[in-house]
């Protein structure tokens, strides 16, 4: 009976071994007493920006407040970071630092402080194979004494990977939406696109983030000589808010994201790699509910009867990511999902900074946009 029963735990260990992928997330494992973080993403074909600020001790933290949030979520199209709280930032940035970027080995650029005060930025425009190594140092003072603790420096690098392939096969809109209300979210629309993508694996241990958005355009007119003209304007492009797309292919599976989280569902992530794939192509199906214009009441004071509402669109982006930064998704995945369970295991977020915090990332992406008809 003992051998019969020892037998049953040795096959199921080894069955729970061979069905999921493990992942390291130990973040930089040092002892440390500079408080730099670094915060970065170069992205291929956009300009270079590194946001240098303070670390601070459990219960010192500057406090993160509701209108943080709001000032984070803006109408622009950052492929990097969704919502940033620019807000929350200029409370812990380190304005006085001296940041560097070396390139390749041999290309360096001197970071300035942007005119809005908000992230150190050059005129470098990273590539597809780019090496890059940040440096981010500053004088630590001791106000209380009015005397310099010394220098700290930080460094962290990352190498820019190559551009993903991703293919719309197929997509068609449904009149019959079954996501509705999901996770606390409710999508006021009868109207979904369902979506067939092709992805060409391009390289061995490739890592992918797929974003999914609806987006709504409007071309404002603006007051020309005392009338209201569309001259001169440019579309104002809005993403649908939450950034949510659905699908049940097994791509999207992480068998650690226990609960949902931000209307994502549970076990769900659009952060994967390419174990799937194996170098083949691999075709998937995502729903994406039609983005519906909502207007906020300080916009309403800028609609005038001539302004143009352009049709809504799906755009589908798929990111190849540098492995560093895959980590640090992963990892703040986890630590969401972590913080409403009171049993888990304390989740570090993952860190390629030495000497300092924070990740130093890349990626390169394909985008299609794709009309409702």
């Amino acid at each position: 009976m003992n051998s019969k029963l020892l037998y049953l735990l040795l096959t199921l260990a080894f069955l729970c071994s061979a069905c999921e992928k493990e992942l390291d997330f130990k973040g930089v494992e040092q002892e440390t007493e500079n408080d730099i973080i670094i915060n970065a993403v170069a992205v291929v074909g956009k300009p270079f920006k590194v946001l240098v600020s303070h670390a601070f001790q459990v219960g010192k933290t500057p406090t993160l407040t509701y209108n943080d949030y709001q000032s984070s979520v803006f109408f622009d199209d950052d492929v990097s970071t969704d919502y940033q709280s620019m807000a929350y930032y200029k409370k812990t940035a380190i304005l006085d630092a001296e940041v560097q970027a070396v390139v390749n080995g041999s290309q360096t650029y001197n970071l300035t402080l942007a005119a809005d005060s908000l992230g150190f930025v050059c005129n470098y425009i990273p590539q597809v194979n780019d090496h890059i190594v940040v440096k981010a140092s500053y004088h630590k003072m001791d106000w209380s004494q009015g005397t310099e603790v010394g220098m700290q420096e930080a460094t962290a690098e990352t190498t820019v990977p190559a551009q993903p392939k991703i293919e719309v096969v197929k997509h068609e809109v449904l009149g019959d939406n079954p996501y509705k209300v999901m996770n606390n979210l409710t999508y006021d629309t009868d109207t979904i696109m369902r979506i067939t993508c092709r992805i060409t694996d391009t390289a061995e241990n490739q890592y992918y983030r797929l974003r999914v958005r609806g987006v709504i355009s409007d071309r404002p007119d603006i007051l020309i000589d005392g009338w209201y003209r569309l001259e001169n304007t440019e579309d104002r492009t809005r993403y649908l808010m939450q950034d949510i797309f659905f699908s049940d292919d097994e791509l999207f599976m992480d068998n650690r994201l226990n609960t949902n989280f931000g209307g994502w569902p549970a076990f769900f992530s659009n952060i994967f790699d390419d174990t799937l794939m194996k170098g083949n192509d691999y075709s998937f199906v995502v729903d994406s509910p039609k983005p519906i214009l909502q207007v906020t009441s300080y916009e309403m004071g800028d609609m005038r009867p001539n302004s143009v509402w352009v049709a809504p669109q799906v755009m589908v982006e798929l990111q190849a990511i540098s492995p560093e930064f895959y980590r640090f998704l992963k990892s703040v995945e986890l630590y969401r999902v972590s913080t409403s369970d009171a049993f888990s295991e304390p989740v570090q977020i993952v860190s390629n900074v030495k000497e300092g915090w924070g990740i130093l990332g890349a990626l390169s992406y394909q985008r299609v946009i794709i009309p409702y008809d």
